[in-house]
């Protein structure tokens, strides 16, 4: 049983460095790089959006992984009993993975029909797109959406990252 709870907490602790340290990546380094890199503000809102759209399947995987590994914690643990604190890092994964696959299967998907109605209409999309469009006005905020969802996604990352590191 020890050997369980020992795997368990090895796969969590890479699903959370790799959900939360793309994340982060994605956030700090590659988004102002893009944006700072490319000529228009259209292609690096696509480019982001691309890796972004690649990074979902990653995200989904590693909360399953942090979910998984806390069943298997339970499993392999003495009495069957799972710590407050672990049961809140255990929250804190189920709440990042549902707004993860909000922002990634709603919020995402809406912005990508957006742009492509804007790039119709006009062309260079977004950015050449009346500011008072209806469409201009909801892809905005869409995109505010989408970029508080995963800035609050990131804070509550860091925050299971510690109590995993807190733990006894």
């Amino acid at each position: 049983m020890r050997n369980l709870v020992t795997f368990s907490a090895i796969i969590e602790i890479i699903a959370i460095t790799v959900w939360v340290g793309g994340m982060a990546a994605l956030a700090f380094i590659a988004a102002p790089a893009i944006f700072q890199s490319l000529s228009s503000r259209e292609q690096a809102g696509k480019t982001f959006g691309l890796i972004l759209k690649r990074f979902h399947p990653v995200i989904y995987g590693c909360g399953a992984a942090v979910l998984i590994a806390g069943l298997m914690r339970w499993a392999g643990s003495f009495n069957h009993h799972l710590y407050a604190s672990e049961i809140t890092r255990y929250a804190i994964a189920v709440l990042m993975l549902g707004l993860a696959l909000y922002s990634g299967l709603v919020v995402s998907r809406k912005l990508d029909q957006l742009r492509a109605q804007l790039s119709v209409r006009a062309p260079g999309g977004v950015d050449r797109t009346p500011k008072d469009d209806p469409r201009r006005v909801e892809f905005n905020h869409l995109h505010r959406l989408s970029t508080t969802l995963m800035a609050f996604n990131l804070l509550l990352g860091f925050a299971m990252a510690v109590m995993f590191a807190l733990e006894d």
